[in-house]
């Protein structure tokens, strides 16, 4: 009898147990669940006022030492300050140069701060092309850039972050690369010229070239594998990659010429092998 009086007290105590165990797990849960909630909530504000923390991949653009130009996979860019990254880190890298970042700050408006900076040997890199020039007008969307050819050019400027102060008339670099139509995509705009590699600056023609060639003009035959706002690169029918200057050459001849096209490049040799100066670009027919 007494042995049953024992197991009917230890049931009712179990059974009274049952529900507090379960209502103090259902707190712990809701308090795990709403931790959980309100740190999903400020992690994707962060990431929306572009103060959360960002993995970044692309190319070196530019590197200034204490900051780097970063153009990503997705075609936005981004001047990263390094200053918290190891200098010799950060002087070890090139433009061209793949490479991984993990970031927080700026965002969308302004300047990043690199926590790790990872080169990615498996990355094939990729060249920017870059023109000397002055700013005309400089605004939140849109920067209207003239090259020393007299060229202007109107850059979009909506993806890229951290943009330096431009005033108009003040000389810079622009650095771009080709669309997926070849037309020009402004990368960054670095003010100064210094550093550039901006291609030859002989004054472009009123008109187009006379059908006439000097006698002591030279011809390059070959394809085009890609028109810049300058020059264009040809693989000549020798096998060689060279590099012509066409700032002396009628834009308007120049529209008609894309990469795959077979050309005849008349003019003369430049200060390298692998550079020419065109006077006429004609396609082959």
């Amino acid at each position: 009898m007494r042995r049953l009086a024992v197991l009917t007290t230890l049931a009712l105590i179990l059974a009274a147990a049952a529900p507090l165990a379960a209502q103090d797990k259902q707190d712990k849960q809701t308090k795990q669940d709403s931790k959980g909630g309100l740190g999903g909530v400020l992690d994707t504000l962060g990431n929306v006022l572009g103060t959360g923390t960002q993995k970044l991949h692309g190319t070196v653009v530019a590197n200034e030492g204490a900051t780097f130009v970063l153009r990503t996979d997705d075609r936005r860019t981004y001047r990263v300050d390094a200053a918290a990254i190891d200098p010799q880190k950060v002087s070890a890298l090139t433009p061209g140069q793949t490479i991984s970042v993990t970031a927080h700050g700026g965002g969308q408006a302004g300047v990043l701060t690199a926590t790790d900076v990872t080169a990615d040997p498996k990355g094939g890199g990729k060249a920017f092309q870059a023109v000397s020039g002055t700013v005309q007008e400089a605004g939140r969307q849109r920067v209207l850039f003239k090259t020393r050819d007299g060229l202007v050019l109107p850059v979009d400027v909506s993806n890229i972050n951290g943009l330096p102060y431009l005033a108009p008339n003040q000389p810079a670099t622009l650095y771009y690369e080709q669309g997926p139509r070849q037309e020009i995509v402004g990368v960054w705009i670095q003010p100064g010229t210094a550093g550039a590699s901006a291609p030859s600056t002989g004054a472009p023609s009123a008109s187009a070239p006379s059908a006439s060639v000097p006698a002591a003009a030279q011809s390059l035959e070959g394809s085009v594998e890609s028109v810049g706002v300058s020059e264009l690169k040809l693989q000549t029918s020798d096998g060689r990659s060279v590099v012509v200057d066409t700032s002396g050459v009628d834009r308007q001849a120049l529209r008609a010429i894309g990469p795959g096209d077979a050309v005849t490049v008349m003019g003369k040799s430049g200060a390298s092998p692998d550079r020419f100066v065109a006077q006429s670009v004609q396609p082959k027919r």
